[in-house]
């Protein structure tokens, strides 16, 4: 008899659970059709805002079709860029010195460049990042736009940096962060003091491969049509400059919700 009960309560508290279930993916099913729908009404909305605006200026319609058509053209040419660059800025650990979660959700892709003033004062900021988010992996893609040769040496700081992260990895950390500490830009001698103290001038004799990787970069650099350093590239976005930590962590936390 108890056990006949038992079975009929917990039959009862299926079904129950049964219901609830199904409540809940309704009450979701019309949230998402309510925002939705929302989201088009607002769009609606704009658009017909626009639509009164150009009536009311129509001397601005042809500065505005301009707009539409380069932000349609550099649109396509980013995404064009994405697909035949992506891997090489994704998943090529060694053209590209990291920092961070190796296997990280949240890749934050940076154009930098170790005689850039603006690159100096960000650099403080991507460490600032990884410490708060263990989701971030900060990827460096190296571009020596200030100079590509300095006074008094063979190699420019990104070569010599590339030498040091593909050849010496564990003095690696230590290199990077005496470059960018550097105030001004590099020469021979700033960069025969930093070998010296981190162990590595043997990297300063030759750029082995890493012209090739320098290269590259130029060239993505330049089919993403970005036109300086810093840059970054987050979660789809791409932030064409310096940015303040605050701003920066923002955009990471967006990322990391979604």
């Amino acid at each position: 008899m108890v056990a006949s009960n038992l079975g009929a309560i917990h039959a009862k508290i299926g079904e129950v659970m049964k219901y609830l279930l199904s409540t809940v993916f309704s009450l979701l099913f019309f949230v998402s059709v309510a925002v939705s729908a929302q989201q088009a009404a607002n769009q609606s909305q704009q658009l017909e805002q626009i639509n009164e605006l150009l009536k009311q200026n129509p001397e601005v319609i042809p500065s505005v079709l301009n707009s539409l058509q380069q932000y349609i053209s550099s649109k396509k040419t980013a995404e064009q860029a994405q697909r035949e660059h992506g891997k090489w800025l994704l998943d090529n650990d060694d053209a590209h010195p990291w920092f961070g979660a190796e296997n990280g959700d949240v890749p934050v892709i940076v154009f930098t460049d170790y005689d850039c003033p603006y690159c100096k004062r960000l650099e403080p900021h991507l460490q600032k990042l990884v410490d708060e988010f263990p989701q971030v992996k900060v990827i460096n893609v190296l571009v020596p736009l200030r100079q590509q040769s300095v006074q008094g040496g063979k190699l420019n700081p990104a070569n010599f940096a590339l030498n040091v992260w593909q050849n010496q990895p564990e003095q690696f950390a230590e290199v990077h962060d005496l470059l960018y500490k550097k105030n001004g830009l590099h020469t021979g001698k700033s960069l025969e003091q930093i070998a010296r103290k981190t162990g590595t001038r043997s990297q300063l004799d030759s750029p082995k491969a890493t012209p090739t990787i320098i290269e590259r970069n130029y060239r993505v650099f330049s089919d993403f049509q970005l036109r300086g350093t810093p840059a970054i590239m987050v979660g789809g976005q791409t932030i064409p400059g310096y940015v303040e930590y605050a701003e920066l962590k923002k955009i990471v936390q967006q990322v990391v919700a979604q």
